[in-house]
């Protein structure tokens, strides 16, 4: 039987029918093969399985392109002194471990676009780091490495750049070299891999761990040898959607429906956002409705709000 290619898209209108209509749930295991790993819990279960700690480190030392000495040989999941990192209802972090060397390693997937995301990454990411200094300790602190996987882009005016590599630097040299943060655009890699001929597509190992996921995604035959060398021989077999029962579906589609409802009322405020700056630079209350789409009562309410702070300023 020929199976559909499991999309963010169509993951996406998956999770609002199961929502509203649970029991299209079989529908959908007869209709898909795989689960979507980009999921929040789904990607957990994946990447943060206790019982399979090797296919973690690989998956790390892929995407944070580290090789020989620099490679993480262990990777310690749950680290207790950082309770909040994981369990506060705002935090950002999906994954949170050090490696062998006491080095913390934050992982994350950004499902929707936000104009604070970066705020957020850095927030979360200070209180890890203020966290590592305990009263009567010095300042020395330790090699932080974030990853944050996004499913939507976030850079779309660099349409041939899906990694991004941040660092602290002054004068345009690196100034504290023990914070580095990757950003991962999935579906820019996957258009411009796409695009790329064969002969001139990128060789690297977070490259390829990428190609592995879309192969799920469009539920390809990966050959054993090839798992086994870019995550483990059992990745297929725990992306089946056979092996959840529809109590996790279900659990997982609630938790992606709230997720889809934040997107909404992320939109909305850039949209708001968006209002407020060109009622600064003196736009017409029509022009403004034209530009954003927004309601013209909404766009009044905020024109009030925006002269009111004005006069108490």
């Amino acid at each position: 039987m020929k199976r559909n290619k499991m999309t963010r898209e169509e993951f996406l209108a998956m999770v609002k029918d199961v929502h509203d209509h649970p029991e299209h749930l079989a529908k959908y295991r007869k209709k898909y093969k795989n689960v979507y790993p980009f999921s929040d819990g789904i990607f957990k279960m994946l990447m943060a399985n206790e019982a399979k700690p090797q296919r973690t480190v690989k998956f790390l030392n892929a995407m944070l392109g580290l090789n020989g000495r620099k490679a993480i040989k262990t990777y310690t999941l749950g680290v207790p002194e950082n309770p909040g990192v994981l369990n506060d209802k705002t935090a950002i972090f999906d994954i949170y471990g050090t490696t062998q060397a006491g080095e913390p390693v934050l992982i994350e997937v950004q499902q929707t676009f936000n104009k604070l995301f970066v705020d957020r990454l850095i927030y979360y990411t200070s209180r890890v780091v203020s966290r590592t200094v305990k009263k009567s300790q010095d300042y020395k602190l330790p090699h932080i490495y974030v990853l944050s996987l996004l499913t939507e882009n976030q850079f779309p005016e660099e349409p041939n750049t899906y990694l991004h590599h941040a660092q602290i630097v002054r004068n345009r040299r690196i100034f504290y070299n023990k914070l580095d943060i990757y950003l991962v655009e999935i579906e820019k890699f996957f258009a411009i891999d796409k695009r790329t001929p064969p002969s001139k597509r990128e060789t690297t190992d977070r490259a390829e761990v990428l190609r592995l996921f879309r192969d799920v995604l469009e539920e390809n035959e990966i050959p054993e040898e090839k798992l086994k060398r870019l995550l483990d021989k059992d990745f297929m077999k725990d992306v089946s959607l056979v092996g959840y029962t529809d109590e996790t579906l279900l659990n997982e589609v609630d938790g992606m429906t709230n997720i889809i409802y934040e997107k909404q009322g992320s939109y909305l405020q850039a949209k708001e956002d968006d209002a407020l700056a060109m009622l600064a630079r003196n736009y017409s209350v029509d022009d403004i409705v034209a530009i954003t789409k927004l309601p013209k009562q909404e766009v009044v309410k905020l024109k009030r709000k925006a002269t009111k702070e004005l006069a108490t300023a």
